[in-house]
């Protein structure tokens, strides 16, 4: 099985490749079998200086805007104890469902809301002990605060797949699960430090790639 190593710049992209991961929570459609029906892709962040990455995913969308890809299910939960939005970056797909959670351990009431362009919501003021839910129905990243604590902020970055990695501290990565086709793998950061980078992906049934993934300052 051959792997090929390329480089990519935000601004260039350089690097022809083949092959590909899904995150932890694979969706139950998948066949038994389906590790060997599909593939994953690894690499490095290499950021230009010495700045330390945090807050960043990778994804994958699919190079042609009609193809179909699943819906991650299950909801995920974002505890408010301690007047903090824990994680602080969540990661869902599109389709999924976000829990949010009062869970302060004393009569804290919260309000979660955002302003983003893809999902604006309010949920207004409630109690420890109650929760609302939010479903995200369009990619892109939803900046969350609370009304009544001003310093409250978090992120969801909403993934258009279910195909998608944090970056992990050695600034590696890695998606899982991919099925077999033509793809682009993007980054996004939350503190926008760099430009993002974009690269081509082709996958076939148990193949494995490895791409780095270059980042120049704004």
């Amino acid at each position: 099985m051959k792997r090929h190593f390329f480089i990519v710049t935000a601004s260039c992209l350089i690097a022809l490749v083949s092959n590909g991961r899904l995150p932890a929570e694979a969706p139950s459609t998948q066949p038994a079998n389906a590790a060997a029906q599909t593939a994953w892709v690894s690499g490095k962040i290499v950021a230009e200086g010495d700045v330390p990455l945090s807050e960043m995913v990778v994804y994958l969308e699919p190079a042609d805007p009609s193809m179909t890809v699943p819906v991650m299910k299950g909801s995920v939960k974002i505890s408010q104890r301690g007047a903090k939005f824990s994680p602080a970056l969540t990661i869902v797909s599109v389709g999924q469902t976000v829990e949010f959670l009062n869970d302060e351990d004393r009569m804290l009431e919260h309000n979660v809301f955002s302003n983003a362009p893809s999902k604006k919501f309010d949920l207004g003021m409630y109690p420890p002990g109650q929760s609302r839910s939010v479903t995200f129905d369009k990619p892109g990243p939803v900046m969350l605060y609370c009304s009544i604590h001003r310093y409250m902020d978090g992120v969801i970055f909403v993934s258009p797949t279910p195909y998608f990695s944090r970056v992990n501290p050695d600034s590696t990565y890695k998606i899982e699960g991919i099925p077999p086709g033509k793809w682009l793998i993007k980054t996004w950061q939350r503190r926008r430090r760099f430009k993002e980078a974009t690269a081509p992906l082709n996958t076939e049934p148990g193949s494995s790639t490895s791409i780095n993934l270059e980042l120049h300052k704004r």
